[in-house]
């Protein structure tokens, strides 16, 4: 019974990745691959990836979306799985409301992607109506969404609507688990909600944030299907991320020892910053006391 799930590891997950390491050394191509003649070329594959303006301008639209899409989720899940906990008493109301905000989080990115592709649009999107019925809009101003300075922002926009649910439902979890001894003694004490908040609530779910975090973290770092079908990386690259263009090599242009070494470089970046913070958050939980 073991030996079954260990053969499907190996098959999808194990083969693939030492061939992967195998083609990243290796001109290989898809005529290469149907001749099965493909030659080494040791690190030039990992060369032309690091020295590449291209990845390094991807590396810096990563960097904004994760900080204004991966933390803006975790920030704003936070923030209305505390607000539905503190403010809605009733039980059935707590469900419906959390139903209806998880909603966005069932719908396949695709077909998110298309969903907000056609809200965004300049000419009859329904964001665009919204700002000119509030009057941000006036006559026939109209926002290009999907221009080089607003691509990527409009990529941040369609994900944190859909994913904002994925931490709410883990720091609301972790909120209902909070012993409520603590908070009538700290009600005894005579603390302030506001008080209540800084001193209890958040420093106990600090590890439980993080987790969401590192959660978001590990899915935007993979992020592809949204860019693909809003914005294709344009224009003018200006919403490309480093899968994405990995994605395109490989899938698109069949350089598989090039895409190989995309892969390769992105996967020991992502490690490297996991680890990082994981020996912050392990450090905070020293200091807490929470671990030896």
């Amino acid at each position: 019974m073991v030996g079954i799930p260990i053969l499907v590891i190996v098959l999808i997950v194990i083969y693939p990745t030492i061939w992967m390491f195998y083609h990243a050394f290796h001109d290989t191509n898809m005529m290469s691959l149907f001749r099965q003649d493909w030659q080494p070329v040791g690190f030039q594959n990992f060369e032309a990836v690091l020295t590449s303006e291209r990845f390094r301008n991807s590396l810096w639209h990563l960097a904004i979306y994760l900080t204004f899409g991966a933390c803006l989720q975790v920030v704003l899940g936070t923030i209305l799985a505390l607000i539905l906990y503190e403010s809605v008493k009733t039980g059935w109301m707590r469900v419906v409301l959390l139903i209806i905000m998880v909603l966005p989080m069932m719908l396949p990115p695709s077909i998110t992607g298309i969903l907000w592709r056609f809200l965004l649009q300049a000419s009859n999107g329904a964001v665009n109506h919204i700002l000119l019925n509030v009057g941000i809009l006036e006559g026939t101003e109209r926002i290009d969404w999907f221009s080089v300075d607003l691509s990527l922002w409009s990529l941040v926009i369609a994900d944190t609507w859909q994913w904002t649910a994925l931490p709410l439902l883990i720091v609301f979890s972790g909120r209902v688990s909070l012993p409520p001894a603590v908070y009538e003694a700290a009600k005894v004490d005579g603390a302030s909600g506001y008080q209540v908040m800084r001193r209890l609530t958040l420093p106990m779910l600090r590890e439980i944030i993080a987790i969401a975090f590192i959660l978001r973290f590990m899915d935007a770092y993979k992020f592809v299907d949204k860019v693909y079908v809003m914005t294709s990386g344009g224009p003018a690259q200006s919403s490309e991320l480093p899968v994405y263009i990995a994605f395109q090599t490989g899938i698109r242009e069949f350089q598989v020892g090039l895409a190989a070494g995309y892969a390769i470089i992105i996967f020991v970046g992502a490690a490297l910053i996991i680890t990082l913070f994981l020996q912050y958050l392990k450090r905070v939980m020293r200091n807490a006391g929470v671990v030896d």
